[in-house]
């Protein structure tokens, strides 16, 4: 097994980066110790090195991964004294090899018109170190359609080049690839390589997800003034339009879901209409509002744009004119930070996905991992290591409740989380007693003499001002007072907790719909539905809506789907969704393939960065025989994962005919939507259910 991979590119926008964070998530799995380096690039300041180590938990600090800047680097080589650059990136190199045993490697990005150095710098770095190469070229052209001509050439010439340094250059990864659709391009790129014996690991596409700012970097990049919406500061931006004329005409431009309004700040026709678009759930959805020229919008406004109760999105004002503040926007940049986990995750399982691993691990004779198992008891024992790595903190308001007891017993014993019970101490301690059970350890929490009431009333009152008659601190306390669930539900709310599971003696309303009121649904998905995990013999599927929302439109179905490949992805499942009919492609017709179809294309439009596709019957979307039958070239058919359903009846007719027929184990139902996770179980539950709930909330938390 070779000490390290060197991943160069081959051109400035290759997104070299892209490529070796996923191939760092791809190693750890198969290399018991992994390090990264790149020997010159940022120094301390390198924004890149510090998201691959905060995503890989590299322990080194980024000053030690990224020894060089790019300009120290540049004068060494004009100053004749290449011996010197190459020493010090040695001595970093081999003190990472030492103690990981394999070191990724990042070049320079191959950027000529910068400068004449950073090629050769590559190189030499590559044959001093004798790692082998893997190149990274830029599919997507200026034009956006991959001339694969110059991408043969370009590839060609950059592999001679290190092979001309005595540098072993494995093959190359083609990024960026924006041709639609992307299979076709792909066996495009696939057919050209291999005439041209040039070895490729992959194609992958071109994630435009990654290119869009987040609300707070717009708010932080022009200085602006936050006035509200500070929960929806993770809003992703995908368009930017100028508001500059009357409501009624601005409406019909707002076409694209994510997108970031900016008007004058006297503006009120158009706040008011966004506000009141975001209400209806039929429109399309805003990011955020930038208002210009420093106006603020009058009291008054911002009072009834909060009263309207629509989906929270960020309102900030700067002083600039709207001219201004558009140009602004466009130069803010929008690399990957550490806190941006969403796109992170997006990056490595688009790697993870497009690369052949097996071949690369063949060429670098490193040692496959083993055959990942499958099957209900695999599963369940994967839901407990991975909370157990986690210890989040699940509070359980039915803490009196006997199976509940004994559940948490069992969870502190498996160390699955930390627990808090609430409930009597007394009655707690009794049912503990008479179940022959310990609690040592277990938080309780007496619901008559809560430690921080007074900050849940405040809390509570903060939350429901805009209620119908308003909230007052009297009415917040005696809400509080009602159920245990109450004060669980604001004990996550505030961080007190992690998480809530209750149900067990309590309908699923009593449990959703304070949720609903203090947690509320996440902004950017807009409701709150549910999936199951269908536990078979030989994998792990992920139904959804089986439990909440009767009849889905087309939006809201596209929320769902949105949602549940979140969900797939947050527990080790690579999500590829089936947006399911009784009719696949364009073979039937009717009001419910329409509406799939509709959800199909929204979701589309929301960049997912997951495989999609529908309308799709169950089998086509399951099996592979069927699927090139009735959907060839289809990304899903045929290996789909995450089950969509058009409505709660086929839903819940699914997953208990599968869990009934084919001894399925169906874990949920698992709320989704949510900006905190809550669980509800069924009245009907066994300890070990409410053990398992509790290890999927906690993962939940983890994954926020």
């Amino acid at each position: 097994m070779p000490s390290g991979l060197f991943i160069c590119a081959t051109d400035l926008e290759a997104g070299s980066s892209v490529i070796t964070l996923g191939l760092c998530g791809v190693l750890r799995k198969s290399v018991a110790r992994l390090g990264f380096l790149k020997p010159v690039g940022g120094g301390s300041a390198d924004r890149d090195v510090a998201v691959i180590r905060s995503a890989c938990r590299f322990p080194e600090d980024v000053c030690n991964l990224c020894p060089l800047t790019i300009e120290e680097a540049r004068e060494l080589v004009a100053q004749d004294r290449l011996s010197a650059l190459l020493d010090r990136v040695g001595a970093c190199f081999r003190r990472l090899r030492d103690e990981h045993g394999m070191v990724i490697l990042e070049g320079i990005n191959n950027a000529r018109a910068a400068s004449l150095f950073d090629q050769e710098i590559n190189e030499a770095i590559a044959a001093h170190l004798e790692t082998p190469v893997l190149l990274v070229a830029r599919g997507l052209s200026d034009n956006g359609v991959t001339r694969v001509d110059q991408l043969v050439a370009n590839v060609r010439t950059a592999k001679r080049s290190f092979e001309d340094k005595n540098c072993e250059v494995l093959g190359v990864v083609v990024n960026r690839v924006a041709d639609q659709p992307f299979e076709v391009a792909q066996q495009r790129i696939m057919d050209a390589f291999e005439a041209a014996d040039l070895p490729l690991f992959g194609v992958v596409p071109n994630l435009a997800y990654l290119g869009y700012p987040k609300m707070d970097q717009v708010c932080s990049e022009l200085h602006a003034e936050l006035i509200s919406g500070e929960e929806a500061l993770s809003n992703v931006v995908t368009k930017t339009i100028i508001a500059a004329m009357e409501p009624r005409h601005f409406l019909h431009h707002l076409n694209t879901d994510r997108t970031l309004v900016i008007t004058p700040g006297d503006r009120d026709g158009i706040l008011l209409a966004v506000a009141c678009a975001q209400k209806s759930g039929k429109r399309r959805s805003v990011s955020g509002v930038v208002l210009t020229g420093g106006l603020r919008p009058d009291p008054e406004i911002m009072r009834l744009v909060e009263d309207l109760g629509a989906p929270p999105f960020p309102i900030c004002t700067v002083q600039e004119d709207t001219f201004t503040t558009a140009l602004m926007i466009q130069d803010i940049d929008v690399r990957m930070r550490v806190q941006d986990e969403d796109k992170i995750q997006t990056a490595s399982s688009a790697v993870s996905r497009h690369l052949e691993h097996e071949r690369l691990w063949e060429r670098l004779k490193v040692p496959r991992p083993e055959k990942r198992k499958a099957g209900s008891a695999y599963f369940l024992q994967q839901l407990v290591e991975q909370a157990r790595s986690l210890q989040k903190r699940i509070v359980f308001p039915e803490g009196e409740e006997p199976r509940t007891v004994q559940a948490v017993a069992k969870i502190v014993e498996a160390r699955i989380c930390r627990p808090i019970l609430i409930g009597n101490p007394e009655r707690i301690r009794e049912q503990a007693g008479q179940a022959g059970v310990s609690l040592e350890g277990v938080e309780l929490v007496d619901p008559q003499a809560v430690p921080r009431m007074d900050t849940y009333v405040d809390r509570v009152v903060e939350i429901r001002k805009g209620k119908k008659g308003g909230m007052t601190p009297d009415v917040a306390r005696e809400w509080l007072d009602q159920s245990t669930i109450h004060v669980g539900t604001v004990m996550v709310e505030t961080g007190d907790a992690d998480g809530l599971v209750s149900g067990a003696i309590h309908s699923t309303g009593d449990t959703i719909r304070p949720a609903l009121q203090i947690i509320r649904t996440r902004a950017d998905v807009g409701l709150a539905s549910s999936v199951f995990f269908m536990a078979l013999p030989d994998r792990v599927l992920v139904y959804g809506d089986c439990a909440i929302i009767p009849d889905p439109n087309a939006q809201e179905l596209a929320g769902i789907a949105w949602a549940s490949a979140m969900t797939a992805r947050a527990f080790g499942i690579e999500p590829y969704v089936a947006m399911l009919s009784y009719s696949t492609g364009k073979s039937g017709a009717g009001q419910s393939v329409d509406k799939v179809a509709e959800a199909t294309k929204l979701l589309r439009e929301r960049n997912p960065d997951f495989a999609v596709d529908g309308p799709l019957q169950y089998d086509a979307a399951i099996d592979p025989e069927v699927g090139r039958l009735k959907q060839p070239g289809s990304p899903v058919a045929g290996r789909a994962n995450v089950f969509i359903f058009p409505d709660l009846d086929a839903g819940n007719i699914a997953y208990k005919a599968v869990q009934r027929s084919a001894g399925a184990l169906a874990v949920g139902p698992v709320m989704q939507g949510l900006n905190k996770p809550v669980n509800d179980l069924s009245r009907g539950c066994s300890v070990d259910d409410i053990v398992y709930t509790a290890a999927v909330t906690a993962i939940q938390a983890g994954a926020r």
